[in-house]
This record gives structure tokens, sequence and C-alpha cells, in this order.
């Protein structure tokens, strides 16, 4: 018996299919995370399986590939004529392998990556689709030369009005000290930045703050290191709340074990550093707890919605510690996704040997945090890459987190651009404040800057003038 699809997930099967017959040979599907992309991806195998075609599908992780094989078998695709491999496993044997009619890759925000390049390549002539949350990536660099169409799905807003994601409450403090935040080469946040920014410090009891505002429900704590991971489970286990750290050293077994645990609800906290993120879907998981900062985007949206999975009458919880809505908004922020790369603002590299970050991992191109690759003796869970730790001790401020409102802000990623041309623009050209803001930011001039060189500004006091750039630097702050 297959799938009964929703309404909106048979129109993106409808629309991925119309711009496949009208020509397009690369189609990037986006749809938000929890929306159900694995079932229309099943849909779209099985159509064309049914025709007597070969599907190739890519997935960067091995625990994924029995998940959607499973899915397939659950919607009767004909097994047959699949392919469903790592990323890893199909460059090595792209000589043996039968070529496929179709190749299909999930979380294709990876395919950037020179494996999947060699294969799309290597496949040339083969029609490709490719599926993500978020068609972003840290370093800036876009999909136009990968896919030639994007098809959208429904807005995060739209799943929530229509029963398709759980509302929820986001809870966090209002405002962080985030300026020293460092980046490493791969883009987010390195640990010593992290520890130097928080000033050692973790925003809020995270163990009060749950008893106040999600006691007993069903949680996932994200932590930035391996011995906060363990060290919040102790404090939960200390205040008699059921908690378990879990890691990639976790002995798969045992791994095994504690999430049929934690879905049967013997276990109420799940701490983690970014292992529960793609691929884990715990409907009846209610809860989030941030507990550590992240400029990726991809990682924000996959680690706060994880709790949003729609059941009735359900509300999800999500407890921000480190302000990580400042830089990404809320989860149902209306975004407006866009194919093209941007220019991305360059930085320092951080040469501290006690550096960690969010990484990709070169033979499986997950995400993942460099401090879970420390902590394995120096493996990668996937495989085995090798890099040092480094431990780290946090005090808890005594501050309180608050409710937050949904912002209806639209992010628009494709602005980003915007930059080159203030590069190059005169400033005789500038006629709002809002060029002249653009213009500083392309040349990386302070906001005092501003001040002194906005017609009309210059007597003004300080107050009025950072009350008029505040709506500006709002809008544009998921980019500067």
């Amino acid at each position: 018996m297959t799938f009964q699809l929703y309404d909106y997930q048979t129109e993106l099967v409808t629309k991925a299919r119309k711009s496949l017959t009208a020509g397009n040979k690369g189609v990037l599907i986006q749809s938000p995370p929890g929306s159900g992309k694995s079932v229309v991806i099943a849909e779209i195998a099985r159509l064309t399986t049914d025709k007597g075609n070969r599907v190739m599908f890519l997935v960067h992780r091995k625990e994924l590939v029995e998940q959607i094989t499973e899915t397939f078998k659950a919607n009767e695709v004909n097994l047959d004529l699949c392919t469903i491999m790592t990323v890893t496993k199909v460059a090595n044997r792209l000589t043996q392998l039968p070529k496929p009619n179709l190749i299909i890759t999930d979380e294709t925000h990876h395919s950037r990556a020179k494996t999947y390049r060699n294969i799309y390549d290597y496949y040339s002539d083969v029609p490709r689709l490719g599926f993500t949350a978020t068609p972003w990536r840290m370093n800036g660099k876009g999909f136009e030369d990968i896919y030639s169409e994007m098809v959208e799905g429904k807005s995060v807003k739209w799943l929530i009005e229509n029963n398709r994601l759980a509302p929820y409450e986001y809870y966090s403090i209002p405002e962080a000290d985030i300026g020293k935040l460092q980046k490493s080469s791969t883009g987010d946040y390195t640990n010593q930045s992290i520890e130097q920014a928080l000033k050692n410090s973790i925003f809020g009891d995270v163990v009060e703050n749950y008893i106040k505002v999600a006691n007993e429900q069903k949680t996932i704590l994200y932590a930035h290191s391996i011995e906060y991971s363990e060290k919040f489970a102790d404090e939960f286990k200390s205040a008699g709340i059921k908690a378990v750290h879990v890691d990639s050293k976790t002995p798969s077994s045992e791994r095994d074990e504690i999430m049929n645990d934690f879905r049967n609800g013997k276990i109420k906290v799940l701490c983690n550093v970014d292992l529960i993120s793609e691929g884990f879907d715990v409907p009846d998981c209610t809860c989030v707890i941030m507990a550590r900062p992240t400029d990726s985007l991809v990682l924000y949206l996959q680690q706060s919605m994880r709790c949003m999975r729609y059941q009735p009458n359900k509300t999800a919880t999500i407890i921000d510690h480190v302000a990580n809505y400042t830089r990404h908004f809320l989860p149902d922020t209306d975004r407006i996704w866009n194919l093209k790369g941007f220019e991305k603002k360059r930085r320092k590299k951080q040469k501290s040997e006690n550096e960690i970050s969010i990484t990709e991992c070169p033979n499986c191109f997950g995400v993942m945090s460099t401090v879970e690759l420390r902590a394995n003796e120096n493996r990668c869970p996937l495989c085995g890459f090798q890099i040092e730790i480094q431990k780290a001790e946090k005090d808890i401020v005594d501050t309180n987190l608050s409710k937050l409102d949904t912002q209806q802000i639209v992010v628009d990623y494709s602005k980003i651009n915007l930059i080159k041309k203030y590069k190059s623009i005169d400033k005789k050209e500038l006629t709002s404040i809002e060029d002249w803001y653009l213009y500083a930011k392309a040349h990386n001039f302070k906001d005092g800057w501003l001040k002194f060189n906005i017609p009309g500004f210059n007597n003004q006091s300080w107050a009025i003038f950072y009350q008029t750039i505040k709506p500006i630097k709002r809008k544009y702050s998921s980019i500067f």
C-alpha cells in the first residue's frame, strides 16, 4: 500500500516532474524540516521505477541508507531498480554500478562537495533532483551550476497554520554578547571563541528553566562540547530527571538502545552535540534546548525544529540559552531562497591549535562538530578523520529567559548579492539611509562613519541616529 500524500506534498511531486519534463537537468526541491521530504522522495522513486526506469539515491550518512530503504519498501518502490548508497560508495563504484535514469540527492546542501560533483559529471546526461530544507551554505557558494531551477515547498508558517508542523513557544535571553565570536575556515564558530564570547558561561540555568517551562517534556539538548553534554545530563539526573548523553563514540548497540528508550519515553532528556540533527525523527519530542551557538542556518533550523513534528494538540517548546535567534530569527520567519551564491564576508582565519568548529566530514559530508571528532579518539564517526580536542569549563550566568513573540520578518538571502553592487557604486548615487548603510557595510565601515557621512545626521544626537538605523540593521542582521 503506497503512501497517501498531503496536497502540498503531491504539489511538490507534480512541480518537480513538470520541471524535469520541461528540460531542466537539475531541479532543487526546498521544503522545511519536518515537512515529509522522505515520502515525497519515495513517491517520485515509485513513479520512476513503475515505468521501468532506474533510480540512484545519494545520502551522506550510512545510517540514512537503511532509513530510506524502509521508506521505499513501505511505498512499494521497486528496489531492484534502485541504487541506494552513500555518496562515497557510489563515487568509488561508478564503473560497476548500473546507469540510473534519475539521480536523487538527499540533503543536497552538501552537494557542492567534490565527491558529489564527480558523480554528477560522470552521469552528466542523467537528470537529477536534490532535496533540502535549506539551500544555503556558510561559505556563500550557490547551487545554480548544479541545479537550473528550484521548486519551493510551503513555508514553515503555512505548515503550522495548516496542522502540518506544530506551533511553538520560543524562550531565550533578550540579547547576548556575541561580538567576540570568531569563525574557523569551515565557517562556524570556534570553540575557543565561544568560551571567550560567552565568558565561560551558559545564559540561564538549563535544568531550572527546563523545569519551569517544559517539565516532563521529551527533550533533545544540544551542547557545544561532549564534556558539557555529559555535564548537563548529570545535572538533570541530579534533579531527578532521567537524562542520557549520547555521542558518536557510544557503541552502536548502546546508542540504538538509548534512542529506543528515548522514543518510548524511558528517557526524558537526550543530551548530545550535533549527533541528533539530520535524519532523526521522534514526532512526540516536544522540546529542544540549545546550549551552543551556531552561525550555520542549516544546523539552527535542523536543531530548533526537531521538536516541531506535528501531533494533535501539540505545542513545541524551544529553549535557546545562547540567543541563536539573534543570528537566524525564528523558525517560522519567512525566508526567500535563491540558487545564487553570495559574497562571503572575509574574516581572519583562527590558527589556534584548540580550534573547534562545525565541519563537514570529507568522506560522508555530514554536518558535525569537530568536538565530536576529537572526543572519538581522533576519529570521525563515519570515516576516521582525526583531530585534537580542547576541554573547557563553564559557569551559569543568572539571567532570565523570556518567551519571544513571532517576528513578521522576511529574510531574503539573495540580497547578499547587493554587497557587490555597493562596493562599486559612487556615493553620489546613494539616495536613502538604507543605501548608505549597505555602502558602509560593503566597505567594512563602522556605524560611526554613517553618522558623519549621511546628509543631515552630523548634528543629530547619537540616540536619534541609532534609533533611525536600528530597523535597517535588523533587516540585514542575518547577512552582516
